[in-house]
């Protein structure tokens, strides 16, 4: 701010100053750039300087309606992209040269623009780009969310880069231009159906010689310099590559008389434009009719180049091949698409196969050209249901068919392809030849198979979760009630063993829901603080039963290992999923070993390229099977990639490994060579050990109780009355809500203070996250505790992390429930 005792003039001076500075700071940061680059800078630092929400940097285009296309743009800082029309638009008066100022309600003046919407803007200024005729070729705009007290400053700044930006868009229009002039002249050449060529002289010929020895000359010194594959193809070639650099005598012989009278009627001419029909022998023997156009470039009285054209026109003398030049046009277009094209005969002979088809299949034209199409290239089994497709009426209705089916190579490499077939007729109306365009759908078929296992996983992952959760609150039911008629009953009475045996067998249910509920992945991660030497030891009666009596299982694990975080449950599905895999690439047998070790990584570690600097404990998993190749091991990690036959397996169990191990805060790496076996290294970061917490006994004889009040939310009416009795019984006043709506109304009650909201995390029309933030808005300092048997992970994971709030599994026990909402509430 400043000083009161400032004059206006100071602060005009002040603000010239910094205006200044702004200038010349941006001026070095875009000094080096061009093009885009420049552009980008310019709108970067622009609505830096400006203190602006974003700047504008806009070229005009036409076409069908005048529009503003983005040259660059920034936006609260991050590149952005606008295309509107120019009708209507605050950027109207800009086309006619005029600057745009307008220091509020921009919207208001400019209605039908589409930008000042999408940018949110209240103020803009722009200016137009002028080229050196006052034309106005774009503009730089820039945008305000707020009105604007001054346009003195930002009109000025914009003025002074105007000039600049207007060279820089002048000069990419220029080189536009210039690029498409290129691109339209080769294409004109490379797809003229006339053979062009150029012919260059290694040294002029003076036009004033005798015109025997012109020509001797330009023999002697003339090559072809360029040509389009026309002229390729006509002599014998299938591309303009294989004639550039020939001497004049290799494509012109003097051999031919009506090649040498063309030549000496050009020389006569002086070189100038003339046309001269000629025939020669084509590559393929047969006798072509052509007119040759030719024209000198003569410069001081020296020929310098020879330019030419042959248009063949023995189709025109010969009306009856008319449909054959036809076809050749159109199987010059085919060949520049990647799709097979294979055109039949009337009785199913292959007639024409792009070159497209020869070289993704490796057929070769002879193996091919007069064979029967179905019998060659499509596969037994399919070609009864394509005889019936092609019979179905298309040539009395010429209805255009669509199918797939396999494309055969040699030596029965199988691709699936997508058809569209049609005829084509001759003159007369005669079925001349089927065309057949074919696409090549093979990866796309692939990847289909993929996602219909991907969905079939995830919907068996699904039906696991939600069984899951309907048994986990029937077991909550049952577990609660036969803990609570546990308690009551002396060991003597003749019903307690009963009722241990109903628990029980409770508790192996709810270790069931848990699988399906780790099958389904929606189990919420409890990382602890572990020996992972612990970890492989309890696991390796599972990995022997896994891996079978042929290959040896050996494990080398440091005693002094250090301590890790991970989820046990998870982690040993890395230890299962890993020997599985190992297995599978020792078919005939082999050893599996599992070693542990304390390393220590240093910065810049060749071994272990891409780790942070740190202490770790590396687990080392290597087998003695068959080994990857470096492209295998390339996409190891990645979801669905296998190396298995079709229906042996997902690809899914080394990208969970890698999903879980990163998640741990891990690294992964593979060694591997083909022959020689696979390592798989995991290192995890070494912890300092932790005190464990306390494991609540199956029977506690101590319960923790409480004088709070707890809102209770769950939709299942038995697991809610059973919740609210436990509660009720270690006299917490309860309040019940059997869905989202109740709950708030009994948390917006203001006369009454709520310590715990106790909520199932699945509920009916909205979830347990939801409710708890409408719940904390109206009680402040309200305690969470979150309830399920089938959740997202990912929806509460980080919210249990913060004190004051938890989670609980079920089904859970009257003493776990009470433990777990004491906890809560006398966390601060």
């Amino acid at each position: 701010m400043p000083n009161v005792s400032q004059t206006e003039e100071d602060l005009e001076v002040n603000e010239s100053g910094a205006e200044t500075r702004s200038v010349l700071q941006i001026a070095r940061k875009v000094a080096a750039t061009i093009g885009i680059d420049f552009f980008r800078a310019i709108a970067k630092h622009l609505a830096t300087a400006l203190a602006a929400d974003g700047v504008l940097i806009g070229e005009f285009v036409g076409g069908q309606a005048e529009r503003v296309r983005t040259l660059a743009a920034c936006l609260d800082g991050e590149p952005a992209s606008f295309e509107y029309e120019l009708a209507g638009s605050a950027s109207a008066q800009l086309a006619l040269g005029k600057p745009c100022l307008c220091r509020s309600g921009v919207q208001t003046r400019f209605p039908s623009d589409t930008l000042l919407p999408q940018a949110r803007a209240q103020a803009c200024i722009a200016v137009p780009l002028l080229n050196p005729k006052e034309q106005a070729l774009g503009l730089i705009m820039a945008l305000y969310r707020r009105p604007v007290t001054s346009l003195r400053v930002p009109k000025a700044m914009l003025d002074i880069f105007a000039a600049r930006t207007a060279a820089e868009l002048s000069r990419k229009q220029e080189e536009d231009l210039l690029r498409e002039s290129e691109q339209r002249y080769r294409a004109f050449i490379a797809r003229n159906a006339d053979a062009m060529w150029r012919i260059e002289l290694e040294q002029p010929v003076p036009i004033d010689l005798p015109e025997e020895e012109q020509l001797e000359r330009i023999y002697r010194y003339g090559y072809l310099a360029e040509c389009n594959d026309t002229l390729a193809q006509l002599l014998g070639r299938e591309k303009a590559e294989q004639l550039i650099g020939s001497r004049v005598e290799e494509v012109a012989p003097l051999s031919n008389p009506s090649i040498r009278d063309a030549n000496l009627r050009a020389i006569r001419a002086g070189y100038k434009p003339t046309n001269v029909e000629m025939n020669r022998i084509d590559g393929h023997g047969n006798r072509r009719h052509m007119v040759r156009s030719v024209w000198g470039i003569v410069e001081d009285g020296k020929l310098e180049r020879i330019w030419g054209t042959n248009r063949d026109i023995t189709e025109l003398k010969q009306s009856e091949l008319a449909l054959d030049a036809s076809e050749q046009r159109m199987a010059h277009l085919l060949e520049t698409v990647h799709l097979v094209v294979v055109m039949l005969a009337p009785d199913g002979a292959i007639a024409f196969c792009n070159n497209y088809l020869y070289r993704l299949t490796g057929w070769q034209p002879n193996e091919l050209l007069g064979e029967d199409w179905l019998a060659r290239m499509i596969p037994a089994e399919e070609r009864s249901k394509l005889q019936a497709a092609f019979a179905g009426g298309m040539v009395e209705a010429d209805v255009p068919i669509h199918f797939e089916s396999t494309l055969l190579g040699p030596g029965g490499r199988r691709w699936q392809f997508a058809w569209d077939s049609t005829i084509l007729r001759d003159m007369e109306g005669k079925v001349a030849a089927w065309a057949n365009i074919g696409r090549d759908i093979t990866e796309y078929k692939a990847l289909e198979e993929q996602f219909r296992q991907a969905q079939k996983l995830a919907s068996i992952g699904k039906l696991a979760g939600g069984v899951a959760h309907d048994f986990n609150n029937l077991l909550t039911v049952i577990m609660g009630y036969s803990v609570a008629l546990i308690e009551k009953r002396n060991p003597s009475d003749p019903t307690y063993a009963a009722l241990a045996e109903i628990r029980k067998a409770a508790e192996k249910g709810a270790d069931l829901t848990h699988r399906l509920l780790a099958f389904s992945r929606r189990q919420v991660l409890c990382p602890a603080v572990i020996d992972l030497n612990g970890l492989v030891v309890d696991a390796d009666r599972l990995l022997l039963r896994l891996i079978g009596e042929d290959v040896r299982l050996a494990t080398k694990l440091d005693p002094d290992l250090g301590l890790v975080r991970v989820d046990a449950g998870y982690f040993q599905q890395v230890l299962v999923n890993v020997a599985v895999n190992a297995r599978d690439a020792m078919p005939h047998g082999g050893s599996l070993t599992i070693a542990t070790s304390n390393v220590e990584v240093e910065a810049g570690s060749p071994d272990s390229p891409g780790v942070a600097p740190g202490e770790y404990v590396q687990l080392l998993i290597s087998d003695t099977g068959i080994g990857m190749n470096e492209e295998v091991r390339s996409h190891l990690f990645e979801p669905f990639f296998t190396t298995k036959e079709l229906g042996q397996g997902t690809g899914l169990g080394l990208s969970t490994v890698y999903g879980i191990v990163r998640q741990s805060g891990g690294q992964i790496s593979v060694e591997t060579e083909p022959g020689k076996g696979t390592s798989i290294r995991i290192l995890l970061p070494r912890v300092q050990p932790e005190a464990a917490p306390a494991r609540p006994s199956t029977v506690e004889t101590v319960t923790p109780n409480g004088t709070e009040t707890i809102l209770l939310v769950e939709d299942q009416e038995a697991v809610r009355q059973l919740t609210a009795k436990i509660l009720g019984d270690l006299h917490y006043t309860v309040l019940e809500a059997e869905n989202a709506a109740r709950a708030l109304e009994l948390a917006q009650d203001g006369g009454r203070a709520i310590h715990l909201l106790l909520t199932d995390v699945v509920m009916p029309g909205t979830t347990g996250c939801e409710l708890a933030d409408r719940v904390r808005a109206s009680q402040g300092g309200i305690k969470v505790l979150f309830m399920s048997g089938y959740t997202d992970a990912s929806s509460i994971t980080e919210r249990i992390r913060v004190p004051g709030f938890g989670y609980l599994d079920k089904p859970f026990t009257p003493q776990t429930l009470a433990v777990k909402v004491r906890e809560i509430l006398d966390q601060r």
